[in-house]
């Protein structure tokens, strides 16, 4: 997802803690040079679904019962190769919405605890508490200066997440550079809520 002025898709985090995330415009082509006047498609011209089907007809059979809602860790990227980790979200919902003269879909998806005591993805969280863990641009900004915008732990420039190095799910806090770190998206993902 990207909240950054001039981002392709227009995602965003409404009041009841939900991430509206937008979905994918039709490929450019010579049918379609200007993607952003075309509705956004839930089928190819083959007939497959989409992207934007996939998730839509995972949705549907969530609503009726037949699946759990689909899980996933949502990055956000703050500038090109620059990506800070914003939690898990289920996929809850959907809207397929007129928005400057086009349809487009809108997916709802609800921050999670990711585990709960019995291992289990248990609760829906609250936005003051998605809000406490998200890492203020200012820490950001002070983390990358002081990691000279690499990985800690392995020097790389690309893909970089700014990481809490005690978890937040064990206390750690977002509002200091003191437990915040830069690492490559291969350290990040393989560490996951461990203590390091």
């Amino acid at each position: 997802m990207s909240q950054m002025r001039g981002a392709p898709y227009r995602d965003a985090l409404d009041a009841d803690g939900q991430l509206l995330y937008e979905g994918h415009d039709v490929p450019r082509s010579d049918e379609h040079p200007f993607p952003k006047l075309v509705d956004q498609s839930r089928f190819s011209v083959r007939g497959r679904p989409t992207e934007n089907g996939k998730f839509a007809d995972w949705t549907d059979r969530f609503l009726r019962g037949e699946v759990p809602p689909a899980r996933f860790h949502v990055y956000e990227k703050l500038r090109s190769g620059i990506w800070t980790f914003r939690g898990p979200f289920l996929l809850k919902g959907y809207r397929y919405e007129q928005v400057d003269g086009r349809r487009v879909f809108r997916f709802q998806l609800a921050a999670i605890d990711e585990i709960g005591n019995d291992g289990e993805i248990t609760e829906v969280v609250p936005l003051e508490e998605l809000q406490s863990r998200q890492i203020p641009t200012s820490v950001k900004q002070e983390v990358y200066k002081r990691d000279k915008g690499r990985c800690v732990l392995c020097g790389s420039r690309d893909q970089l997440h700014f990481d809490h190095d005690l978890p937040f799910s064990k206390g750690g806090a977002s509002a200091t550079p003191a437990n915040v770190r830069l690492l490559c998206a291969r350290h990040n993902l393989s560490k996951g809520a461990k203590i390091e």
